[in-house]
């Protein structure tokens, strides 16, 4: 099965330098058309299933790449919950030793207060990619979130969960596209935030 990645497209939280979870921003100008060079750059590709998490920008991004498909939302794919640090500006949670540890030292019991661990999303995520797959779906597009693209990428190198943080210095940026692949047993990256049909930009997306 393939599995087509987009994370959702620039927000004011992201130009804000704020940590978004479950909460919510809207996209931004530059977010709009980057959707619109995606949706542009795929118009000839067809999928078996078209999903997307259900948080607003999410959902807004898949709904601008594919303004005439039908999208499903699945709880699944949302981002981590990120509880009491959500909205806060990046530079202040810096200082703060939880967020230090999200980031560096990820466990599976671990989360923020009032957010998620590391193995409910791991959970989660795998769900949603076993039923795809045992419903024989061949090519899937999902439209997730920063983090969550994280985890998938370290599941997909069977990274285990303290290992993350080897994947985690840079986040795919917004509406760049990735393949992925399972057949049941293993995985494989094709590659990943593929993103020449966007404007070009020089500078990386990092939350550590």
């Amino acid at each position: 099965m393939k599995i087509y990645i987009t994370r959702h497209s620039l927000t004011t939280w992201n130009e804000e330098k704020r940590l978004q979870g479950w909460k919510n921003s809207d996209l931004t100008k530059q977010g709009l058309e980057d959707a619109k060079r995606l949706g542009n750059y795929l118009k000839n590709q067809s999928f078996d299933g078209i999903y997307s998490s259900p948080l607003k920008r999410a959902k807004e991004t898949a709904q601008l790449i594919f303004p005439n498909k039908t999208i499903i939302e699945d709880d699944r794919l949302k981002e981590m919950n990120f509880g009491d640090y959500e909205g806060k500006f990046i530079d202040e949670l810096k200082k703060e030793k939880d967020y230090y540890t999200l980031w560096n030292e990820p466990q599976g019991d671990f989360s923020i207060k009032n957010g998620e661990t590391y193995q409910e999303v791991v959970d989660r995520v795998l769900d949603f990619i076993e039923e795809k797959y045992k419903e024989n779906k061949k090519c899937i597009f999902i439209t997730i979130h920063g983090m969550l693209f994280t985890v998938l990428n370290g599941l997909f190198l069977n990274l285990p969960i303290e290992h993350f943080n080897e994947v985690n210095q840079n986040i795919v940026r917004g509406c760049s596209l990735s393949l992925f692949e399972y057949n049941g047993k293993e995985f494989k990256i094709d590659y990943i935030g593929k993103d020449d049909f966007l404007e070009s930009r020089k500078t990386k997306i990092s939350y550590k």
